[in-house]
Formats: structure tokens, C-alpha cells, sequence
């Protein structure tokens, strides 16, 4: 598959209406054993997306976004298991929660994958699913419903573990996904993929080196930092 093109700005805002129109069937966040929310949407490539088309498929569904360091590890994770087990009938579909699509073109073209990536930039997805940490992995067994939930990245030997498990007709147990820790969580109006200011300093982007550092020592606490770009970060869920 070639690398994804970034759609333009008109096709944005109407993928962007159809996870709207998804998004605001969903009255709480799922768990496991419940259907995933619908998604209807168009791919980076201007295809047609829907996820109840791929029901009879064992689904991982990734919610990323360009700021956050473990998701530089574990897309190429998720591009392997895909090659390892598309053939077996795997799909694996990303969800950036970028606002920007520049912010998602430059991230691909350094950390190139080969499945579905879908843009969200209204988060409307993210709300639906109840993301509170990046990266969120949801899989999804055949008949569309959520099978485990991984959180924070660095889980990609679970993951494979759960997959060949419902690739091979058995069932996952809950458990077997990961959350991470409530304090790390975001939470109220701040939601997870607006956190890119709070995160770890090989993923903070704001400002140059000095002034990072500068704002290190100044604020007492990751939260505070927060405001100002501070380097230590902190609360995305993903340190």
C-alpha cells in the first residue's frame, strides 16, 4: 500500500460530520463484550470507511495522534501484526486525533504504516470510545464487538496474544487488556489527544531545548507546567 496522501481540507470536515453523526448515537462509552460505536468516515486515500463493514474481521483499532512518543513505537507494531495476520482475516484501522493535517502528514511520512488511518479532528471518535490516555488500542472481535482495551502504549506482546486468540475462534478475557493508571488519565474538559503540551520531554515539541528546560525549573509540578509548554509534562497518560 502506498504511503497515505492527506485529504483536503473539504474532505476533512466531511469525514469530520460523519464520525459527528456516529459519534452522537453513543450515550456512554462501551466496555467490553458491548459493540463498538459505528464509524463512517473516508480514509486518507478519499476510500470510504465504515467499521460494520468489517464485521467477520478480528479489528484492532488504534487511537493516536502525531505529539505522542509511544506512538511512534507502536504503530510500526500494529503495521507488523497486521502483515503477520491480515491474511488470517485482521484488520487494523487507526484513528488520528490530530487537529491539524500537517501534524498528521509529517508523522507519517517518518513512521510510514501500510493499514487504515482515518482523521478525527474533532475527537468526536475519542468521546465515544472514552479515550482518556494516547495511545488507546481497542480489539474488536468478529462480530464487532470489544474484546480488550489497551492503554498507553507498549503492550504490543498482549495485543498479538489477544489476537491470535480470537483469530483462532477463542475469547478474551477482559483482563487481559491494560489501563493506565487513574492519576495518569485525563479527565473533565482537557481531553486526551488536546494533552500534547503535557507529555514527555522526547515528546514535547514546544519551544526550543532551552526554553524547555528553563520552564522545567520553574514550575513545582508536571500540571503546572502545563500551561506554558512545560517540558516534563505530564497527566497524557502516555509517560
Amino acid at each position: 500500500m502506498r504511503p497515505h496522501p492527506i485529504p483536503s481540507f473539504r474532505t476533512r470536515l466531511f469525514a469530520a460530520c460523519l464520525f459527528l453523526t456516529a459519534g452522537s448515537l453513543v450515550a456512554a462509552p462501551p466496555g467490553a463484550g458491548q459493540p463498538a460505536p459505528a464509524i463512517q468516515s473516508t480514509d486518507l486515500d478519499g476510500h470510504p470507511f465504515s467499521l460494520a463493514a468489517l464485521k467477520g474481521h478480528v479489528v484492532i483499532l488504534d487511537f493516536w495522534a502525531s505529539w505522542c512518543g509511544p506512538c511512534r513505537k507502536s504503530l510500526p507494531g500494529l503495521d507488523h501484526l497486521q502483515s503477520k495476520y491480515k491474511g488470517q482475516g485482521l484488520q487494523v484501522v487507526g484513528v488520528s486525533l490530530d487537529e491539524t493535517q500537517d501534524a498528521v502528514t509529517d508523522f507519517l511520512t517518518n513512521v510510514p504504516v501500510h493499514f487504515t488511518i482515518l482523521q478525527d479532528p474533532f475527537g468526536t471518535t475519542g468521546q465515544a470510545f472514552g479515550v482518556v490516555a494516547m495511545p488507546t488500542t481497542f480489539l474488536l472481535d468478529r462480530e464487532g464487538r470489544i474484546a480488550a482495551r489497551f492503554e498507553g502504549g507498549d503492550h504490543l506482546e498482549a495485543e498479538e496474544a489477544a489476537v491470535a486468540t480470537l483469530l483462532a475462534g477463542g475469547t478474551v478475557a477482559p483482563e487481559s487488556g491494560a489501563r493506565v493508571a487513574a492519576g495518569l488519565r485525563a479527565t473533565g474538559a482537557l481531553k486526551a489527544w488536546n494533552r500534547g503540551h503535557l507529555a514527555d520531554p522526547i515528546m514535547s515539541l514546544d519551544g526550543d531545548p532551552v526554553a524547555r528546560i528553563m520552564r522545567e525549573h520553574i514550575y513545582a509540578s508536571k500540571e503546572a507546567a502545563a500551561g506554558d509548554g512545560g517540558a516534563a509534562g505530564g497527566g497524557c497518560g502516555c509517560n
